[in-house]
C-alpha cells in the first residue's frame, strides 16, 4: 500500500528488472568445462 505524498507509479512503465538496457560485456566464446562423471569417493 503506497504511504501518503508516494504517487503510484504507471503499470505500463517498466519496473524492477524489466528494463530494455543491454549488458556491456561481451558472450563469452569459451565452451562450458565438462561434468565430472562418476559418484564421489568416501573414504576414512
Amino acid at each position: 500500500m503506497a504511504k501518503a505524498g508516494m504517487r503510484r507509479p504507471d503499470p505500463k512503465e517498466p519496473h524492477g528488472t524489466e528494463s530494455n538496457k543491454k549488458n556491456k560485456h561481451p558472450k563469452n566464446e569459451v565452451p562450458p568445462v565438462p561434468e565430472i562423471q562418476g559418484k564421489e569417493k568416501h573414504k576414512k
